[in-house]
């Protein structure tokens, strides 16, 4: 299965070919790109830079425009865009949507929650994140590493049920299209 515009708007964008010739129109060079799928006679692209695209075979080495839906996910589908126009015009990569510590919270988020699943207790988890000097340091009882892993727990539940959503869309993991002040 591939991630598709409806699905993953903030990931995907449809490529199509420009009517006419116009010069300022980046051209797409299949040298640029990595086929990852085909899929009902369009081809799913990943550019140098990491960009996915869906596009039809026909519109390589053509000036391509963008399709965007007029839908709920608009904000998202342009937030992308922009960085896509950045990739496609300039060949430079964009910032990661998440920030290290953000990807890093991810990490250590679904790590517990399938230690949790197999059944490993909180202070068992703490060992194999942090390790076991770390979480003898302190009484485990009223120990900051204990509170830590029970939010990261809490924190995978909610991405495994809803946040991966946000994710796709181009918000943080809570939600938040913008981060707090």
């Amino acid at each position: 299965m591939f991630w598709t515009p409806s699905i993953a708007p903030a990931a995907v964008g449809y490529a199509v070919p420009i009517p006419g010739s116009d010069a300022a129109a980046p051209q797409i060079n299949a040298d640029d790109l990595t086929v990852i799928g085909a899929q009902g006679g369009l081809i799913n692209v990943r550019l140098e830079t990491g960009a996915l695209l869906v596009l039809d075979a026909k519109s390589l080495q053509r000036p391509v425009g963008i399709l965007l839906p007029l839908d709920d996910h608009w904000t998202a589908r342009i937030n992308s865009l922009e960085s896509l126009r950045v990739q496609l015009l300039h060949h430079k990569r964009s910032p990661p949507p998440l920030t290290s510590q953000q990807r890093r919270r991810i990490q250590l988020a679904l790590r517990t929650l399938d230690a949790r699943r197999d059944r490993a207790s909180y202070q068992t988890i703490a060992v194999h994140l942090f390790g076991a000097e770390a979480v003898s340091r302190e009484h485990w009882k009223t120990s900051s590493l204990k509170a830590q892993i029970t939010r990261l727990s809490a924190h995978a539940t909610h991405l495994t049920t809803k946040g991966y959503r946000f994710l796709l869309l181009g918000k943080g993991p809570t939600g938040r299209s913008k981060p707090r002040k």
